[in-house]
């Protein structure tokens, strides 16, 4: 409607069918799946190395005592520092190509799952842990059968968190420093007014972060189908 009236220039807003036509272009002639695959390759990898850490480091905090004094104190400390404050010292270390990129995913991802990892095992019912040592089960096994599956919820939600953070400081990260990907391509195209282009690359980056969420749901669905709980009214 905004276009359609002209209440906007199209120059500043393209209307809806230019900009679907500007995302098929894009698709047809290759670009469009050269700045999904850089990004995409980023996201999964550093999503896949910080939730792996986070969730081990949790459960292991989670679970002794010991390890919760002599870590959680220090990571708890730079939890609240947003993650987009840590891309300077990042390019400093990892320069301005992929390693940096993934290297802020990865730790903003590592510090979501880890708070809710341990947090989860720490929600475990103390009477189910008490019955894990009157059958005399060893601590592998109290962690697996016990409080892994306590846990795990907290897991799942602190993953559906973190991708989605993790798909803002891509974006984030690509507008910065970038030859390639979603957010390059956004910025580019703002450079160059070309606002059919920038929407289309927002459009895109709606679509595959709505399916990454949705496909984590599914994932969360069906491992905790053993969970009796409210699904609204």
């Amino acid at each position: 409607m905004v276009t359609t009236f002209a209440w906007v220039p199209s120059s500043l807003l393209a209307p809806p069918d230019q900009v679907l036509r500007s995302l098929f272009s894009l698709a047809s002639n290759g670009q469009l799946l050269v700045h999904v695959s850089a990004s995409l390759y980023r996201l999964l990898v550093g999503f896949f190395l910080g939730s792996l850490l986070g969730a081990a480091l949790g459960i292991f905090t989670g679970v002794s005592k010991r390890a919760e004094a002599f870590l959680a104190p220090t990571l708890q400390a730079f939890a609240p520092v947003p993650p987009i404050a840590w891309i300077p010292l990042l390019i400093v270390f990892f320069g301005i190509g992929e390693g940096s990129k993934i290297a802020l995913i990865a730790l903003a991802s590592f510090v979501v799952v880890y708070l809710h990892a341990f947090q989860g095992v720490r929600a475990a019912d103390q009477k189910l842990v008490e019955l894990a040592h009157a059958y005399k089960k060893g601590r592998p096994a109290l962690v697996w059968e016990v409080l892994l599956p306590c846990a795990l919820p907290g897991i799942l939600t602190g993953l559906r968190v973190s991708l989605g953070l993790s798909w803002i400081l891509l974006i984030a990260a690509e507008l910065i420093a970038s030859s390639r990907g979603l957010g390059w391509l956004i910025w580019d195209s703002r450079n160059f007014s070309r606002p059919d282009d920038m929407l289309a690359g927002m459009l895109a980056i709606a679509v595959l972060g709505g399916l990454s969420d949705r496909l984590l749901a599914l994932l969360e669905k069906r491992l905790l189908s053993w969970r009796d709980s409210f699904a609204g009214a």
